[in-house]
């Protein structure tokens, strides 16, 4: 490990030709501490944000991280890396064979789908074996063959495949929505007392958002809603996904909802926890329902085996009371 740059405790005070001659422990800066800890630059911000980090900012503005808060970090992390290790391995062996996915969705409450996947990729191959099979990785305890789990493997992908393919698209009295989600939670928005004010849109109150040498029709809202409560106007995204919005999505649904002056709105299955500072910031506000959302009909054997996978479908009729709870919830939350 190279050397770290030593910082002065304090400025010179006034009147003082040099510094005094007092001088910190070394201090890593967010980069050295992304090296030295072997994670990534962002997770160090998240954590310095998030107070997981103790870290003081230099007089020219960089955070900087003591050597003995790197120490403690090092050893939380190894400690951290021991945990999620073990539940992996006792989850694989339970389960015989599992996918990438389906590892990442039963550990998400815990875990970032993210730091599972690192978590197997170091467990590949000392401690499991790991196969690309119909286009899925598939972990396996590593005193098992492949042979030897295969047939459970093809059973979890042909369950896989039913609720992946399962239509998505669905129409109600001539109304098209392009997710069976996003009639949930127009459903939803009504329940709770807002009223939809448009669908499908990218244009509002005489503005319209289309991003600069873009051709054909912008990306759009899919729903502006109005909450009497606080006279507010919320631009709204529906993600009904087993993965993480991206980056790229949330950053879409900020700068449209900037250009058409809304309170930008994600309501997904899941949410990362950096979406929830970042919309929190822009005046807005993240959903998470838990639940992915498929229309019926849907084969009830064959739900209960997904369930039983540790996939959290579910197949609804009617708007679930939960998601309404969850709207009304929501304009407690969002401030002008």
């Amino acid at each position: 490990m190279h050397a770290r740059r030593k910082y002065l405790s304090k400025e010179p005070e006034r009147g003082e030709d040099k510094p005094q001659e007092k001088y910190l422990s070394a201090r890593y800066t967010t980069g050295e501490a992304s090296e030295s800890l072997g994670v990534s630059f962002i997770t160090i911000k998240r954590w310095i944000y998030s107070g997981k980090i103790h870290a003081e900012k230099s007089s020219d503005g960089k955070w900087l991280i003591s050597e003995e808060e790197i120490q403690r970090l090092r050893n939380q992390i190894n400690t951290e890396t021991a945990e999620i290790d073990k539940k992996i391995l006792d989850l694989i062996s339970k389960k015989e064979v599992a996918y990438l996915r389906e590892l990442q969705v039963c550990l998400e409450d815990e875990y970032l789908h993210k730091d599972t996947y690192a978590a197997l990729k170091r467990l590949v191959p000392s401690k499991l074996n790991s196969i690309y099979e119909w286009d899925s990785r598939w972990y396996f305890p590593k005193n098992k063959r492949w042979t030897d789990v295969v047939n459970v493997a093809k059973e979890k992908n042909e369950l896989m495949k039913l609720y992946v393919d399962h239509p998505r698209r669905f129409e109600k009295d001539g109304v098209v929505y392009m997710d069976y989600s996003e009639f949930f939670v127009e459903r939803a928005l009504l329940q709770a007392g807002y009223t939809v004010v448009a669908k499908d849109t990218y244009y509002f109150n005489g503005i319209a958002y289309r991003l600069s040498n873009t051709a054909g029709r912008p990306t759009d809202l899919d729903f502006i809603a109005y909450s009497p409560e606080k006279k507010l106007y919320l631009g709204i995204q529906v993600k009904n996904k087993m993965e993480h919005p991206t980056h790229e999505e949330v950053s879409v649904l900020l700068e449209i909802c900037n250009v058409l002056h809304l309170h930008p709105i994600l309501i997904g299955r899941i949410i990362h926890p950096l979406t929830y500072t970042l919309l929190k910031n822009n005046k807005g506000r993240a959903v998470k329902y838990k639940r992915y959302f498929l229309q019926p009909p849907f084969p009830r054997d064959k739900f209960n085996k997904i369930i039983d996978m540790g996939i959290p479908i579910g197949v609804y009729k009617w708007c679930p009371e939960f998601l309404v709870k969850l709207l009304l919830d929501l304009k407690n939350q969002i401030i002008e």
